[in-house]
């Protein structure tokens, strides 16, 4: 039997545990917060005697059997606290930080505060102080400015000032707006349309360690449309795409490691294509699966055949190609190429 004392810590913890999750009410972190805090408060000395928190290692040590009387839901409250405290007190005294050092011109706390402003949708503060901060060369503010223009929030829409802005901030070497800029000329947002410029901004950002930018110029380079055609530099720039976690230069290089006359690497096309079905790649899972039944890029194995499409006919998405165990293994396939190389795996 529960003390009365141990009933509203419990109440008060669940209380808390609402408003932290929104259950009957708006979520409100600070006042979930202030309710575990009260309720520690009101009880430490009760709890103090039970367990003792090693706050460097973010531990807790037991003291005695005693704890297994309280409720589980309080003690697992209790010891979140200690972590939930330390998220919001570091969020209050980094704005406190950045916020005084903004204050003082300084143009990197001064991007800090306009993120912070923006992530909670006050665009117009966004805006004071992404402008202070692009005043101050802070490519980032500029860019983030940019944005703003671009989606007219908190400010008028307007197309040719984001440009500017866009063009500032990659002048000044920013990846994202040297992509942005590169969009902007190849489908004439906010400047004349101009391929040549397009791909110029796409190399640089490539060159900076762009993933969509990196694909894009692997893409001029095979196709011969825009630049003259180069397969060795397609290659370069869509292995480097693949690398950073583009996924359709993923699925582009494991086929190219298949097809290549030149550099033909089955094994090395199926691990790429293991590593985007481990990550519930739909395409990548029936791939995967065809592999081990035809034996590309590993040894023949109808086990793990069976095993990985099965996965594909238990994934549910509109449209999917079908396909029966039993005419997967007798050799029939599907156009695994029909499926879009982002859809995932859901149950």
């Amino acid at each position: 039997m529960t003390s009365n004392s141990q009933n509203i810590f419990y109440y008060s913890s669940l209380i808390g545990f609402f408003y932290q999750n929104g259950i009957g009410c708006e979520v409100d972190e600070i006042k979930a917060f202030e309710i575990f805090s009260n309720s520690v408060k009101n009880n430490q000395k009760a709890l103090l005697n039970h367990f003792t928190f090693d706050q460097k290692n973010e531990s807790i040590s037991f003291c005695n059997d005693d704890i297994k009387e309280l409720n589980e839901i309080i003690t697992q409250y209790f010891y979140s606290l200690f972590l939930y405290k330390d998220i919001i007190l570091n969020r209050r005294n980094n704005y406190k930080f950045y916020n005084k050092n903004a204050e003082k011109g300084d143009s990197a706390s001064q991007y800090y505060i306009g993120n912070y402003h923006y992530i909670k949708k006050d665009y117009d503060k966004a805006i004071e102080w992404y402008t202070k901060s692009s005043e101050g060369e802070n490519i980032k503010a500029t860019y983030s400015l940019g944005v703003c223009y671009n989606f007219g929030l908190g400010i008028k829409k307007e197309e040719k000032k984001a440009f500017e802005l866009f063009l500032k901030s990659a002048e000044g070497g920013y990846k994202y707006a040297l992509n942005v800029v590169g969009y902007c000329y190849y489908n004439g947002y906010g400047i004349l349309k101009d391929e040549n410029k397009a791909f110029e901004f796409y190399l640089k950002a490539a060159k900076k360690g762009h993933g969509t930018s990196q694909y894009l110029v692997a893409n001029w380079y095979n196709d011969g449309k825009h630049v003259l055609r180069n397969e060795e530099k397609g290659f370069y720039w869509n292995r480097k795409a693949a690398i950073n976690g583009n996924v359709n230069a993923q699925f582009e290089l494991a086929e190219y490691y298949i097809d290549s006359s030149i550099n033909k690497n089955e094994r090395k096309a199926f691990k790429w294509y293991y590593k985007l079905a481990n990550e519930n790649k739909v395409r990548a899972i029936y791939l995967v699966a065809k592999c081990y039944r035809d034996g590309i890029g590993i040894d023949k194995n109808l086990k793990e055949a069976t095993t990985w499409i099965k996965k594909y006919e238990l994934s549910k998405f509109f449209g999917k190609p079908q396909i029966t165990l039993n005419d997967f293994l007798n050799g029939s396939d599907i156009d695994a190429f029909s499926i879009s190389p982002f859809t995932r795996m859901c149950y």
